[in-house]
Parts: C-alpha cells; structure tokens; sequence
C-alpha cells in the first residue's frame, strides 16, 4: 500500500515538476531579486560609509 502511494506522488509531481513556471510568477520573482539587488547595494554603501568614518576616527555621525 505504502509503495503504491510512493508511486502516485512521484508520478504526479514528477509530471508537475516539468510544466513550465507561469509568467506572472517569473515577473514575480524577477521584481524581487531587482529589490534584493538595490537593497544589497543600499546596504553594503552604508557599511561602506560606515567603515570610513570608524577608520578616520570620526564616530560622531
């Protein structure tokens, strides 16, 4: 019995798994890897500024 329903979901998802990504989802994600990008960017420019002041010894900003 286990077996048989081992074998029904492989067969269905194997069969899910090869259908092609909706458009709307690759938009999706492709929207959030651009924010990720700009905000990685944001952030690693403000541990830059961060960095230039502690070296400089200037901490007060």
């Amino acid at each position: 019995m286990n077996q048989q329903i081992d074998d029904n979901l492989r067969r269905v998802y194997s069969d899910a798994s090869s259908e092609p990504v909706p458009e709307r989802f690759t938009k999706l994600l492709e929207q959030l890897r651009q924010q990720e990008t700009g905000a990685c960017a944001e952030d690693q420019s403000e541990d830059d500024g961060k960095d230039h002041r502690a070296a400089s010894g200037d901490d007060k900003h």
